[in-house]
């Protein structure tokens, strides 16, 4: 019990304080950096920075989510080796390096300046979830949400200082917004490093009894196919649309806006996935149950996706006029497409991240090879006549296949119930949705107006079905810092 309030209390600041550093820096940095410089400059930039991710499985071959779950369930036999890894992911910084560069020439590219800049972001950033994720399997759960945000902390001011007082450090420009990032990053993990150091954690960089342990890597491939195959079904279309379609740059910029609030909005999502990797490896390793940490998630999870569709799809117009100076009614429509896939990606998290703790990992990789193949290719059948829209279409359903897919895998295998009636008390809250924004559109409410009055009745069905228990999550609020260590 005390357990499990530790994990809920920590969860609860995590969210808090990624719910007020992230979006400054999606929406006041990010955001900001796309306006000054331009969308097709940005597109180039964000088409590269996807190709950097698509092969970041490179940078340690999936050794960081299987040294998480087997540090967080035999933790005597594991903590000793963490240099060993260390020193492996070292050398794959170099491969990984070779590799995205040979891709980018053998694509064209002409921007080798932003490919440094990326290459070095996501080498940086490996080593900082590396770290991290020591932190997490330790179940050091507060200190790792304080860390969750240093990164974009350190960004917001150095970048915030480009943006806003251009006098004193010059214009921003793509060079400069991506040695900002390479830096602070790079700044955010020694820090982890640090604090790492200090609760007696060392890194020995005798490699000898791990470089050549075949196990250990064939134990740890699964994993690194997961990335590889999570990585291109989530970011390989930006790249795509920037080389198939003719006008690619401009097509790749007006998709990396709505991107953005689809990547700001699955935020929630991928921090509670962080916390529930290493808390369901250790809970399933004790043979307790799991089921209703998953279902709690679930609900909490799905019903915030909808609500977060709904109301992105009907205040389309006035979000794209709020945030971007391209506000045509084709931005608007990628932006609508875009959102909600939200869904997909909430059950992806869910129950992949249930997959992978229990040990599941291989049918999750197949299921998601099939969702990856389908977004592949409805991504060159759509791109050339839709561009950033046929991304979006892809995407919306390749993720929900694939979501589906886990839930119904992941009921058979761990006999972790549907909950029926929980799945109509979510369509139910759809058809809410429908039917107060058609409501306000007859009754010529304002649009804010009617938002808040869906988003109170929303909350209402939940308390009324039992979705959400208040006492369980006001202790996220109510938790003392010090329940974690």
């Amino acid at each position: 019990m005390k357990e499990s309030s530790r994990f809920y209390s920590s969860l609860g600041l995590l969210v808090i304080l990624n719910a007020v550093i992230k979006p400054v820096w999606i929406f006041g940095i990010d955001r900001q950096v796309q306006n000054t410089v331009g969308v097709a400059e940005y597109g180039n930039y964000f088409a590269l920075f996807n190709l950097s991710i698509v092969f970041s499985f490179l940078l340690d071959w999936g050794l960081t989510s299987f040294f998480n779950t087997q540090l967080a369930s035999q933790k005597e036999q594991f903590i000793h080796k963490a240099g060993h890894f260390l020193f492996i992911k070292l050398l794959f910084a170099f491969i990984y390096a070779a590799v995205v560069g040979i891709a980018a020439f053998v694509s064209g590219v002409e921007r080798w300046d932003i490919v440094a800049g990326v290459i070095l972001i996501q080498v940086f950033t490996s080593l900082f979830i590396f770290f991290r994720s020591i932190i997490t399997a330790e179940q050091w759960f507060t200190t790792d949400a304080w860390l969750s945000v240093l990164d974009k902390t350190l960004m917001i001011g150095l970048c915030g200082a480009f943006l806003f007082f251009p006098l004193v450090l010059g214009a921003m420009n793509i060079q400069s917004f991506l040695w900002s990032q390479v830096t602070c990053t790079a700044l955010a993990g020694f820090t982890a490093w640090s604090i790492l150091f200090k609760k007696g954690v060392r890194f020995s960089l005798n490699v000898t009894g791990v470089l050549f342990d075949k196990k250990i890597f064939y134990a740890a491939l699964p994993y690194a196919i997961i990335i590889l195959l999570m990585s291109m079904h989530y970011r390989l279309d930006g790249f795509l649309l920037e080389r198939v379609h003719p006008n690619g740059n401009h097509e790749t910029g007006i998709y990396a806006g709505a991107y953005r609030l689809l990547d700001a909005s699955n935020m929630i999502t991928f921090l509670f996935s962080s916390f529930l990797l290493p808390y369901i490896a250790r809970q399933w390793s004790k043979k307790e149950d799991i089921k209703k940490v998953v279902l709690t998630l679930r609900h909490l999870l799905i019903v915030y996706a909808i609500v977060i569709t709904g109301i992105t799809v009907y205040l389309a117009p006035e979000i794209q006029q709020l945030l971007y100076h391209h506000t045509d009614a084709s931005s608007v429509g990628v932006l609508q497409w875009c959102i909600p896939a939200l869904i997909g990606y909430t059950l992806v998290s869910i129950y992949g991240t249930v997959l992978t703790a229990t040990g599941h990992i291989r049918a999750f990789g197949a299921i998601t090879l099939v969702a990856v193949l389908i977004n592949i290719i409805l991504n060159f059948l759509l791109i050339p006549s839709l561009g950033a829209k046929g991304c979006c279409i892809a995407a919306l359903i390749s993720q929900l296949i694939c979501g589906i897919a886990t839930m119904i895998y992941t009921k058979q295998k761990l006999m972790i119930s549907f909950h029926a009636s929980s799945l109509l008390i979510y369509i139910f809250i759809g058809v809410v949705w429908v039917a107060v924004f058609y409501a306000g559109g007859s009754w010529s409410l304002d649009k804010f107006a009617t938002v808040i009055a869906g988003v109170l009745i929303t909350l209402l069905i939940m308390i009324a079905t039992r979705l959400i228990k208040a006492s369980q999550w006001i202790s996220f609020f109510k938790a003392q810092l010090s329940t974690s260590k």
